[in-house]
């Protein structure tokens, strides 16, 4: 049974970047990890806590004043930030993985001079040159940033 709210009120949070590093900081501990994201190596022990217990110790660790007012809501908004950030970052990794969908024909199953398509997020293999568009390169650098994060648990 989910133990009920009855802490004090306490204010929106705003996650600023500096904010969201530092939970991933606290995301990447091998105490909150294991529980969170599974284990790394087939001998690695968990440590018995359940997500809520992690949720809280984070939240305890990031906004100490807030917790000591109400753990309990503390604990419920890093989950849901937790929470957005790995469904954003599996938004932006089915992107990058997303390739061209090959040549279409018109209706009739001809092809015409104009039906040249190309993907526009491409990136070169040697990486982001003067031809790649604003947005490639926008994706290019999120993907690079998560890249470092999720190196981690691999």
């Amino acid at each position: 049974m989910r133990k009920k709210n009855t802490g004090v009120a306490i204010p929106e949070i705003e996650w600023t970047a500096d904010v969201i590093w530092q939970l991933l900081t606290q995301i990447e501990l091998s105490e909150n990890r294991v529980v969170l994201l599974g284990k790394r190596k087939k001998g690695e022990r968990t440590s018995g806590d359940s997500k809520v217990t992690v949720y809280q110790r984070m939240g305890a660790a990031i906004f100490p004043q807030l917790h000591s007012l109400n753990a309990v809501a503390v604990g419920e908004r890093v989950k849901r930030k937790y929470e957005h950030l790995t469904k954003k970052y599996k938004e932006l990794a089915r992107r990058l993985r997303t390739t061209g969908e090959g040549i279409q024909a018109d209706t009739d199953g001809n092809l015409s001079d104009g039906d040249n398509k190309y993907f526009e997020c491409y990136v070169p293999a040697s990486g982001p040159n003067e031809t790649t568009t604003s947005r490639a390169q926008s994706i290019w650098g999120m993907y690079l940033t998560l890249l470092c994060i999720v190196s981690e648990y691999k």
